[in-house]
């Protein structure tokens, strides 16, 4: 089997399904080509494969620490290694040659797309993923052309079989674009300044953090930067994997010295006890609002399996910290400490230890009401809450807090004692709607679970009803389930919710059977199932309905559309002695399949619209054409089925919607209809695209696209589209 580097390796990291792509050469001599080798996504970080368990399982047999791919010899053919098969290479367009113009150095930054730039992360502070730009159109689309590739300059740590087990997670950044410069985040946490015209490197900074240990979680890893203007000097913001806070000038690319300790901010400090770099990273694009950088943390999601675990969990809490001097200015807890509000929610003083329920993903800002929105995630152990009775405050919730000072504002919890681990996977969206004729102040927050939540962003009342309901109780051992879990009565939901008998794959009665076959003896039913020792099925899984991907918002339409994935996972808990990993049970989802295909109806993943202002879907389409020549669905005559495990980040502009796609005949820059989301355009790229967001801009009076792609074994690239 040749390796096609698509992904990345999936030998598993210690007990989780956590990717270790430092694991690609020796897995690569068994045939490993993407992280499906032991996951079900290509990407990595789901859940396992029947091969992945089966490593799992002999790393506990064995009662070591670290998994040993040569294992494998004892079950699989070993294969030759061979370089990755190089796809078609992608070539840059004949464009007539543009210049920079002087207003493109001069533009406003008032931290919005409003004057062609994109200065945050999300577009703007409100996460809209929105560029009001209009050149590009479904008229000429058809004449959009490479403009530039980019490739990092840091690539050379890990390209080359000899280099790779220095491998890191996909490419998954999106760029700023400011007064006429384009800024960058690598997976090893360097930065680099673009000419966005040509792609030529302007300057770069690396912190040194590919010089240093593999960071836990998905390892050397990136999502994006913060951008600052102020009297002081226009910064970048520069979060590292391994834990510093750094302010690099735009113009030059070198750190301010006055900034934190000889230019750095320590992040492993100031909190009630400290972050180990070994159980945390920082992958993600900090927050800006005013003058405030806001940060979370990614933190190792098994925690709670490590040496003297309850000593130090990692904590989730969030912080501010000054955009100009580095100063921490305040600490959010999001375990709520003795006399807190919420507090009374950890049953058993759990909360003088409990960790996690962290903020992993963006967060957005309302500049004007001075309010920063968090997209909180679950608490340890994600399956098992036995040892944190309760409701867990503020576990999976959306909470507003004010960016001067942190003070909680409202909040709102979509999942009571989240033992499924559905986080809060992206950044809420920052909308102004018109709702039975009134103006409303809204934020939106996409979810795993396939709900789509809107507030009211000043009070956090909910724009319409929801529901209380009552839910299975579970049944393992010291666990119990909330009662109850918050129901939206709207929208309705952008993804398939539980599973009857009517949700099963049907499209031959010989499908029907092998579906209703590989689920004998789980426990299928509604939303919010509980993990059973007979295995109970999790409709969505962990990987969403949505996921860090998110939503984009048109602020003229008030339509916001969402990217979603249909991935079943089967949570069944093994009893474990204590003193294995802290818990009575052992629960690793895993997937259910008939020979690749999900056992659950199409769309495999699908896109949404809803028309915000009433809450009503606009239309929703199957992403992309999906499996459809597999030999089970041979001869049949079927829509579009949705290529899975894609749920892209999405671009929308003023005409179309753009996204990466990537399929079996391999990754594309993709334009939509907004008003159908019919597929009008897509052009062929180089890499595979990592669910990252495309972002748009103008320079020289041009309209540029562009958008990341590079798997773990593939140089990590830019590619920037316009018209000649």
């Amino acid at each position: 089997m040749t390796a096609v580097a698509v992904g990345v390796v999936c030998a598993v990291f210690a007990r989780l399904a956590v990717a270790s792509p430092d694991l690609l050469v020796p897995a690569m001599d068994y045939g490993a080509a993407d992280c499906s080798f032991c996951h079900l996504s290509p990407q990595g970080g789901e859940a396992h494969n029947e091969r992945g368990l089966w490593l799992v399982e002999q790393r506990e047999r064995r009662g070591v620490e670290k998994i040993d791919v040569a294992w494998l010899a004892a079950r699989d053919a070993r294969v030759a290694k061979t370089e990755p098969a190089p796809r078609a290479r992608v070539r840059v367009a004949d464009l007539p040659a543009i210049k920079a113009l002087a207003a493109d150095r001069k533009r406003t930054v008032d931290y919005t797309t409003a004057h062609g730039d994109w200065p945050a992360y999300g577009g703007g502070l409100r996460a809209h993923k929105y560029s009001p730009l209009g050149q590009i159109s479904a008229d000429n689309v058809d004449d959009l052309g490479i403009a530039w590739v980019w490739e990092a300059f840091d690539n050379h740590r890990y390209t080359g079989l000899s280099n790779r087990r220095r491998t890191p997670d996909g490419f998954k950044a999106t760029p700023l674009m400011v007064a006429g410069r384009m800024f960058v985040r690598t997976a090893f946490s360097a930065v680099a300044a673009i000419d966005p015209i040509t792609g030529e490197t302007l300057w770069t900074f690396d912190p040194g953090t590919g010089d240093g240990p593999r960071p836990p979680v998905f390892g050397f890893s990136t999502r994006g930067l913060a951008y600052h203007r102020g009297d002081a000097g226009d910064r970048v913001l520069l979060v590292t994997s391994d834990g510093w806070l750094i302010a690099l000038s735009a113009e030059t690319g070198k750190p301010f010295p006055d900034f934190g300790v000889d230019g750095r901010v320590d992040l492993t400090k100031g909190l009630r006890r400290p972050l180990s770099r070994r159980a945390n990273t920082w992958n993600y694009a900090p927050a800006l609002c005013g003058d405030v950088v806001v940060l979370g943390n990614q933190t190792h999601d098994g925690s709670h399996m490590l040496r003297n675990w309850q000593e130090n969990v990692p904590l989730g809490d969030v912080r501010g910290f000054d955009a100009v001097t580095g100063r921490q200015v305040w600490v959010f807890k999001t375990i709520p400490q003795a006399g807190e509000f919420g507090n009374e929610t950890w049953g058993e003083e759990s909360w003088r230890w409990m960790g996690n329920t962290n903020v992993w993903s963006m967060m957005s800002c309302d500049p004007e009401l001075g309010m920063v929105y968090l997209p909180v995630t679950a608490p340890s152990s994600h399956f098992y809450g036995g040892l944190r009775p309760g409701d867990n405050l503020f576990g999976t919730s959306l909470v507003a807090v004010d960016a001067r000072t942190g003070t909680r504002k409202w909040h709102f919890q979509t999942v009571h004692h989240d033992i499924w681990d559905y986080d809060l996977p992206a950044a809420p969206v920052v909308a102004d709607l018109v709702v039975n004729g009134k103006r409303i102040k809204a934020v939106a927050q996409v979810s795993k679970v396939g709900f789509l939540y809107v507030f009211d962003r000043v009070t956090g009342e909910p724009l319409w009803p929801i529901e209380e309901r009552a839910v299975p109780a579970s049944a393992l051992e010291g666990e119990k389930a909330a009662a109850k879990q918050p129901f939206p009565t709207w929208p309705p939901p952008f993804e398939m919710q539980g599973l009857g008998e009517d949700d099963l794959v049907n499209f031959t009665p010989e499908l029907h059977r092998r579906a209703r076959k590989e689920l004998e003896g789980i426990r299928t039913g509604g939303l919010f199932l509980p993990p059973s020792t007979e295995g109970s099925l999790a409709v969505p899984g962990w990987g969403g309905g949505a996921n860090w991907g998110g939503a984009a918002f048109d602020p003229e339409t008030r339509v916001l559309y969402v990217a979603s994935r249909r991935e079943p996972l089967l949570m069944r808990a093994v009893k474990m002695p204590l003193s294995r990993n802290g818990m009575p049970y052992r629960i690793r989802p895993s997937g259910v399949d008939i020979d690749g295909l999900p056992v659950v109806k199409p769309p495999w993943s699908s896109i949404t619209a809803y028309q915000l202002d009433t809450g009503e879907v606009a239309w929703k389409v199957a992403n992309g054409r999906g499996p459809k020549d597999h030999p089970l669905l041979k001869g049949l005559d079927l829509p579009d089925l949705g290529d899975r495990w894609n749920a892209p980040g999405l671009l929308v502009t003023k005409h179309l919607i753009f996204h990466g796609h990537r399929s079996a005949a391999g990754t594309t820059l993709r334009a939509l209809d907004k008003s159908t989301g019919a597929l009008v355009w897509e052009h062929p790229l180089q890499g595979t695209h990592q669910d990252a967001p495309p972002a748009a801009y103008v320079a020289g009076g041009r309209q540029f696209v562009v958008i990341a792609t590079g798997a773990n074994v593939q140089p990590a690239r830019l590619t920037a589209f316009r018209l000649p």
